[in-house]
């Protein structure tokens, strides 16, 4: 088996990254047991930032572990995806509320600056795209979220990059338009469309991620 190169600096990140792509691709599904050894060897890494990755995988109920039998996939459907779109998009909306109440204009002009950006970038560059679209969202929540709010956020980190690219079929001028309504609407002090805005554009991600995982035959039920 082939080792993969490690990317990012945090190795039980990676472990994460590894498992969600095995599931998005359908090479893991609801109910498979996963052989952590397996893991291990494919990605060159020692058995403790595994673990670590199973315990994070593990409370976002992605995996679960059987005493005595090992660690197996949660049911992987469509209704649990929705619902941690769902969950982004309102606890996102909690962090728009808050951040169109300080009324911040640096952050304001900062985050206008990043949708101009967005705008001007080129539809086919995906990746440039969705680093443009992480560090909106991530300066939102930062500026707008408090602690407690930006580590419930960040435990999407590494289901959000995996989920977004399977539904990554958007056209470009709707992506623009998704931020730029909800940067208009902190801009206008309005927090309350701002959420809308955020929650309307998750529910809309990840009917299109279910419906590309339906169409390769990943999901449970499917």
């Amino acid at each position: 088996m082939q080792q993969r190169r490690l990317v990012r600096t945090k190795t039980r990140a990676v472990v994460v990254d590894y498992v969600l792509e095995e599931l998005f691709e359908g090479r893991l599904k609801s109910g498979d047991r996963i052989d952590l050894d397996e893991v291990c060897e494919a990605l060159g890494v020692s058995r403790l930032p595994v673990r670590e990755a199973i315990v994070m995988l593990e409370r976002d109920g992605i995996v679960s572990t059987k005493y005595h039998r090992g660690v197996y996939v949660e049911p992987f459907d469509a209704e649990s995806i929705m619902d941690d779109f769902e969950i982004m998009g309102v606890l996102s909306g909690i962090a728009l509320r808050r951040l169109t109440d300080k009324r911040d204009s640096e952050t304001i002009a900062a985050l206008q600056r990043l949708v101009d950006e967005l705008r001007s970038a080129d539809p086919e560059d995906g990746e440039r795209v969705f680093e443009l679209v992480q560090q909106i969202i991530t300066l939102e929540h930062r500026a707008g979220g408090s602690r407690r709010l930006r580590a419930e956020l960040r435990s999407y980190q590494g289901f959000l990059p995996q989920a977004f690219r399977v539904g990554a079929g958007r056209n470009h001028a709707d992506t623009v338009r998704a931020h730029d309504l909800v940067v208009r609407a902190i801009a206008e002090g309005d927090g309350e469309q701002a959420a809308r805005h955020r929650l309307e554009d998750f529910r809309d991600a990840g009917e299109r991620v279910v419906r590309e995982l339906e169409r390769r035959g990943v999901l449970s039920g499917a």
